[in-house]
């Protein structure tokens, strides 16, 4: 909520559409304290309301139960403080999402700078979210220039953000054009990294754990004097009643015992876990399509937390590592991250991690077999020594070498998967609007479709 004062949420799947509705508008108007967040659903074929209270099954089908008063609450709060009055309204904004899942994010009551402007520009370019012109140098001690597209645009972002991407995912109605990351490298090479350090988050899990089960045991106890109580006081002149509620305690303690053996299995094999040694995969290459934006990028569990992390260069001025790319997903068990998915929680593992892969980093230098040449190198793609943090010519036959050095991996429109395109000198390039509807049956290589 830093970025606007109120926000909704649209989300559709097996003909059900939920709206989440978040506003602080709301909040200070009504004087109330307590975080509230209406989130009315509907029947997307018959525009009826629906809530899920009662996650039985019947005959397979999941039952819903609707309140009608918490409901007309919800519609009332919406269409009060939000843009949306009508509850046609509300359906436009579902038939925006035109695959049979998605989720749909609106923004409004954006919050502005001391400039009276808004932290986020949609005017430069419609079909893009760029931190605006007037608050970057507040945010970067690099020039416009130089600094990393990903840190400006949200469509350049969004681009990187996961690891592995499986998703569509649209900005002011143009789809992005995502991207694996360690595709687009020139000569990758994969390092396996081993270490017993990373503890912190085994150990938190561990208290967890151990904390839940002192409870879950809590519980059990008072389960079974329940039932030996129960037990004592029943006679040959017991009631049905009776011997129902007794057999349902005795049931409940069963399922306490079984919840709390399972839990202790899991705390022994995570303390057995704890100790074992960890390996991590890094991913290094170079960045001949921009040599300035190299660095290391940090994913956790498919998600990018840290990009351009510097490492392995002495100085800023050298061509040594310089242009190197390094990747790596961090799984859960090994580092877990901040709550804004910007940093991780423990520092000191996450610089030990730095140290590690910069160390590498400058093993793949010596791999790559480029140190004796380097000048020759880059120049072949364009960049001069002298022009460090200079994005690099472009000139046709540059810019072909380029382009023939990374084969392009494409994400097909229609089914999601991702496709290698074979060069062609000749071909034209393809277009931004090209790339978004791109589709398997375009490409010409077709022994790459199966």
């Amino acid at each position: 909520m830093r970025i606007a004062n109120d926000f909704i949420l649209f989300t559709k799947k097996d003909n059900i559409g939920t709206c989440l509705f978040l506003s602080r508008s709301f909040h200070q108007e009504e004087h109330i304290s307590q975080v509230m967040c209406p989130m009315p659903c509907f029947d997307l074929r018959t525009r009826q309301p629906i809530e899920n209270t009662d996650l039985e099954q019947l005959n397979g089908t999941r039952t819903y139960t609707f309140d009608r008063t918490k409901h007309e609450l919800e519609m009332h709060l919406i269409t009060k403080y939000s843009p949306f009055k009508t509850l046609d309204d509300l359906f436009k904004q579902f038939d925006l999402i035109k695959t049979p899942t998605g989720t749909l994010i609106i923004l409004y009551n954006m919050k502005l700078t001391d400039t009276g402007e808004a932290e986020l520009d949609i005017k430069t370019d419609p079909y893009d979210i760029i931190i605006d012109s007037k608050n970057r140098r507040n945010l970067f001690d690099d020039d416009d220039d130089t600094t990393p597209p990903e840190y400006r645009s949200l469509r350049a972002y969004i681009s990187i953000l996961y690891y592995e991407p499986r998703m569509r995912v649209t900005i002011q109605q143009r789809r992005v054009i995502t991207k694996k990351l360690p595709h687009t490298l020139y000569k990758p090479r994969q390092y396996q990294f081993k270490s017993t350090r990373f503890k912190t988050r085994s150990e938190q899990d561990i208290k967890k754990c151990e904390k839940e089960l002192e409870v879950l045991e809590e519980r059990k106890r008072e389960a079974d004097s329940q039932v030996y109580h129960l037990q004592q006081t029943i006679g040959p002149t017991t009631s049905i009643d009776e011997r129902a509620r007794l057999r349902k305690l005795q049931i409940n303690a069963a399922e306490l015992k079984d919840l709390a053996t399972r839990i202790k299995n899991g705390l022994t094999r995570k303390k057995s876990e704890m100790n074992a040694t960890k390996t991590l995969t890094f991913i290094f290459g170079l960045n001949i399509q921009n040599r300035a934006a190299d660095g290391v990028f940090v994913y956790n569990c498919g998600r990018l937390i840290k990009m351009y992390e510097k490492i392995g260069q002495p100085n800023k001025k050298t061509v040594y590592c310089r242009g190197v790319v390094g990747v790596v997903d961090i799984p859960s068990i090994v580092l877990e991250p901040t709550h804004n998915k910007q940093s991780f929680a423990d520092e000191k593992e996450y610089h030990f991690l730095l140290k590690n892969m910069g160390e590498y980093m400058r093993q793949y230098w010596l791999d790559a077999g480029i140190e004796n040449y380097v000048k020759e190198f880059w120049e072949t793609y364009g960049y001069r020594d002298d022009q460090l943090d200079r994005p690099p010519s472009n000139e046709p036959e540059a810019v072909k070498r380029r382009q023939a050095a990374v084969p392009m991996l494409i994400q097909c429109d229609k089914c999601l998967k991702w496709r290698r395109l074979p060069y062609a000198g000749n071909a034209p390039p393809l277009t931004q609007a090209k790339l978004e509807t791109w589709r398997c049956l375009d490409n010409t290589d077709v022994m790459n479709n199966k």
